[in-house]
């Protein structure tokens, strides 16, 4: 996906299309999109479009509902990671590709 200069990644994606682009869902969209990998506030608040701040207001309950998984340190700060043994994440990426089919056929 090419981004334009000041758009971030979960500004449109299927997940917000579909549930709205509240701060929880773009990082959540944002996570998703790099699943394989674990990430620092910074790289999940410039993917999701938000705030380091709102990063953080929102990975303790994430990670509650065992969404996020704090993964390691890197040079003393946390590294996280979207949960893919998680049934909701497991979910929540099949209703990403099953809206991105749908965004493709209208």
């Amino acid at each position: 996906m090419e981004l334009q200069q000041n758009e971030a990644y979960a500004d449109d994606t299927p997940l917000t299309q579909v549930f709205g682009d509240s701060a929880r869902v773009k990082i959540l969209a944002a996570m998703v999109s790099e699943a394989e990998h674990d990430l620092n506030v910074t790289d999940i608040a410039e993917l999701a479009g938000v705030a380091r701040s709102t990063v953080y207001d929102h990975l303790e309950e994430l990670q509650a509902l065992h969404l996020v998984v704090k993964t390691r340190e890197v040079g003393g700060g946390p590294m996280y990671q979207i949960n893919n043994d998680s049934e909701i994440v497991k979910r929540i990426t099949e209703i990403e590709g099953l809206a991105l089919a749908q965004l493709l056929e209208d």
